[in-house]
């Protein structure tokens, strides 16, 4: 009874079954176990979501999936949801909500404006992802911890606005509200120019520079952490470098003027870049490095583990014994017959120094503690 209270949506629409619609009905399934999920798409991977339980039924027909669902997420590439608004508003019900995870968001807000005048269209992109894809790398705590950006407009209903905040809050996510031309802007620089900078790299060190195979074969955990994006299919970022092209281009510049004014002192007097270096690291200090996004931080503890058997099950049952719930969890070094170095991000500092008193007690080494 208690889930039904709380549930907003009973039947839910989701097209596109891939990565990030996967792993919302993963996570829908998980939190609201009663929700109707209708997936849309080609029929190999709507037969792999049937499979994987991911999804109720399996439909082809937009039309047909959309006309009873109480919410309709359209999850695809950004100009595959232009197309897909149109055919959507023309079938759904007028209680019906309708928002997509896009993540360029002027061009896809500005038409739903149009196509949907009752403003129960609201525009959203989730700031989680996997250098994988597909329906088999959904996973149902993709988006726990994770930014999700909701991008309301004058025109959107509050009602609707706050309701389906709240559904995406209940899946562990963290709700940020920005307009459109922000978020294309912000995004372009936190997201979208870090691919590219990645795949420069990779292509820089791998192929065009002398003994590149040599390099490659001695990159270690820096360069791995750096490039790790590099690994990502064009065809996830075709839709985005276009849809987003100018706000990219700004910030391509400013980071290729970055890249010659350090050029230019290395090749003048490389001790001058102590500016650069002192500024990098102060501003390095004030990114939320315990959140997958950008708002308030979690509280850190780094806590090293033997490599051996049982020892990452008894720190976590360690923690769950005094209900402390790990919000979110990273393998920052490892080293194969010592140990690795895990990072825990608790809710806030009191959580995170009880959780350091019982590691220590357990006799793990830990820091960061306060």
């Amino acid at each position: 009874m208690a889930e039904q209270k709380s549930l907003p949506y009973k039947r839910i629409t989701i097209i596109g079954v891939g990565l990030i619609g996967g792993s919302l009905a993963l996570a829908i399934k998980h939190r609201f176990p009663s929700v109707y999920i209708i997936g849309v798409d080609k029929p190999q991977i709507l037969k792999r979501a049937l499979e994987r339980n991911v999804i109720d039924i399996a439909e082809r027909s937009v039309e047909r999936a959309v006309r009873s669902a109480d919410l309709v997420i359209i999850a695809a590439p950004v100009f595959a949801i232009a197309k897909l608004l149109p055919i959507v508003a023309k079938n759904i019900t007028p209680h019906a909500i309708v928002t997509d995870t896009g993540s360029v968001k002027q061009a896809i807000v500005k038409q739903a404006q149009k196509l949907f005048p009752n403003g129960n269209f609201i525009g959203g992109h989730p700031m989680a992802g996997s250098e994988f894809s597909g329906i088999d790398a959904a996973h149902p705590l993709l988006f726990q911890n994770a930014i999700y950006i909701l991008t309301p407009t004058r025109t959107t209903n509050i009602k609707s606005l706050r309701t389906i905040a709240k559904f995406f809050t209940s899946l562990d996510a963290r709700i940020f509200n920005i307009d459109p031309a922000t978020h294309d802007s912000i995004v372009a620089a936190v997201s979208h120019l870090p691919q590219l900078v990645a795949i420069a790299l990779m292509n820089t060190v791998g192929k065009q520079h002398p003994n590149s195979p040599d390099h490659l074969s001695l990159a270690a955990g820096g360069f791995r952490d750096m490039t790790r994006i590099a690994s990502s299919r064009f065809r996830m970022w075709k839709d985005i470098l276009s849809a987003n092209q100018k706000e990219i281009s700004k910030a391509l510049r400013l980071f290729i003027n970055q890249l010659e004014k350090i050029a230019a002192t290395v090749d003048s007097d490389p001790a001058r870049l102590s500016a650069e270096f002192k500024t990098s690291r102060n501003l390095r200090l004030h990114i939320p490095q315990s959140m997958k996004g950008f708002m308030s931080p979690l509280v850190d503890l780094s806590v090293f583990v033997e490599d051996k058997p049982g020892e990452l099950a008894r720190l976590t049952s360690s923690l769950a014994k005094q209900k402390i719930n790990i919000k979110d969890m990273e393998l920052l070094k490892v080293r194969e017959g010592s140990g690795g170095t895990f990072r825990l991000s608790f809710e806030n500092r009191s959580v995170s120094n009880e959780a350091a008193c019982i590691l220590q007690r357990a006799g793990f080494n830990v820091s960061g503690k306060r």
